[in-house]
């Protein structure tokens, strides 16, 4: 079994697109006008419109970024909060943790060492 696409439905596709597509700059594989594709290789971050009550309710995604302090910095310069604080934590990672416009939770990862 392999992991490959995480969809999050979504009650605004334009507030979602604002989020991810422009505040966190992921880059889209491809976009319709109720389903978009983020390629997180080797994985795929989808969003699909949904009605308020069949939206996806607190999820949460582990992404793994290059360097967390500047993504901190950078969303912080946006004007966002973080749900958590820059940590480092005792599995290996310095993490932070935002929150998409909807609730889901989005925690941000540098390994602490190249063993993580």
């Amino acid at each position: 079994m392999r992991f490959t696409i995480c969809v999050l439905h979504v009650p605004d596709m334009d507030r979602a697109l604002a989020f991810y597509r422009d505040t966190l700059g992921l880059p889209v594989r491809y976009a319709f006008d109720e389903y978009v594709e983020f390629d997180l290789n080797p994985a795929t971050l989808a969003l699909h419109q949904a009605q308020p009550d069949q939206a996806t309710r607190h999820a949460g995604l582990f992404l793994v970024v290059e360097d967390v302090d500047a993504l901190d910095a950078r969303l912080r310069g946006q004007g966002l909060e973080p749900q958590q604080p820059l940590a480092d934590q005792d599995f290996g990672y310095r993490t932070v943790m935002y929150a998409d416009p909807f609730g889901n939770r989005l925690e941000f990862a540098t390994p602490l060492s190249n063993e993580a």
